[in-house]
């Protein structure tokens, strides 16, 4: 490649990096949107009851259950929270593998343009 496209390269791998910063930590951004669409996941999932292909209407956890309400409620909860701890630990892992790689990158390209200018 010649000095011009790696510096294009090494441009883009840049703008990759600052994406990635800028995009961490999703959940903890968005708190307050992720509790809420939480708490009204939690209150309406033991009452929803699909159907299936042949529009045959299918019972709801509540209605299936020895549980009650309450107890459906916070089982809910329990899984949708799981869900987000689940979430939030893998993006993070993911993000760092991919801040580590787009940082080796950038230093090689950046002493590969070094190498051209001496």
């Amino acid at each position: 490649m010649s000095k011009q496209q790696k510096e294009k390269h090494l441009q883009a791998t840049i703008y990759k990096i600052e994406n990635i910063k800028r995009e961490q930590n999703f959940i903890l951004k968005h708190l307050w949107k992720v509790i809420i669409l939480g708490i009204v996941f939690s209150f309406w999932a033991p009452t929803y009851s699909g159907s299936d292909a042949l529009h045959r209407r299918k019972e709801s956890l509540l209605e299936k259950g020895d549980y009650n309400y309450i107890t459906l409620v916070i089982i809910c909860g329990l899984v949708y929270t799981i869900f987000c701890l689940l979430f939030h630990f893998n993006s993070k892992y993911q993000n760092n593998k991919k801040l580590r790689k787009l940082n080796t990158l950038k230093a090689e390209l950046e002493n590969e343009i070094k190498e051209y200018n001496s």
